[in-house]
């Protein structure tokens, strides 16, 4: 039973350390870098363009293997709302064609108005005709914040996803969307 609880006890430790999240008289810390830890009261939010944010690192994978998407039709996959992402990245492995179009664009903005994301092919791993490796650098500005990512069809036909197919959205990133962007959402 003792050694039990110092097992929990050491995992727990090793999870704090490793994660670099942990709590002083009921204060949350999160690690923003190597070498400081810094109380989210004292994280510094900006506006949308600059280097400054508050750092989040929160990532997301989704896995789409055995899912369809009809014709014309989208994924909903992220949404930041009542915040901006600052800055980010989506890396997607998707079905494509012989010439290495991907069956789905990657679609990035606030919604109602997401835009086609210009992703750029990884062919070192891609197999074009197969499945191909896009990435998108995520970087909202004072007239197009970004809040929302999704991805669309845009094939004649509907997809159905193969394995290994996925999109991972990163965000470093985020802050307070400028005043009166909400009313879009």
């Amino acid at each position: 039973m003792i050694k039990s609880t110092i097992t929990k006890i050491s995992i727990f430790i090793a999870f704090v350390l490793v994660s670099g999240v942990f709590t002083i008289g009921g204060s949350v810390y999160a690690q923003q870098n190597s070498t400081t830890a810094t109380p989210p009261h004292q994280m510094q939010m900006t506006t949308a363009g600059s280097d400054n944010g508050t750092v989040t690192r929160d990532a997301v994978t989704v896995l789409l293997e055995g899912h369809q998407l009809p014709k014309g039709d989208f994924i909903h996959l992220y949404d930041a709302t009542p915040y901006q992402i600052v800055t980010g990245h989506v890396a997607a492995k998707l079905p494509c064609n012989s010439d290495s179009v991907a069956t789905a664009n990657i679609l990035i903005g606030q919604a109602p108005k997401l835009s086609k994301a210009d992703p750029e092919l990884l062919s070192e791993l891609s197999t074009p005709g197969n499945q191909c490796l896009y990435h998108v650098d995520l970087m909202s500005n004072s007239t197009n914040p970004i809040t929302d990512i999704a991805i669309q069809n845009n094939s004649t036909n509907d997809i159905t996803f193969p394995p290994t197919s996925t999109v991972v959205i990163g965000v470093d990133k985020i802050a307070p969307l400028p005043e009166g962007a909400e009313e879009h959402h």
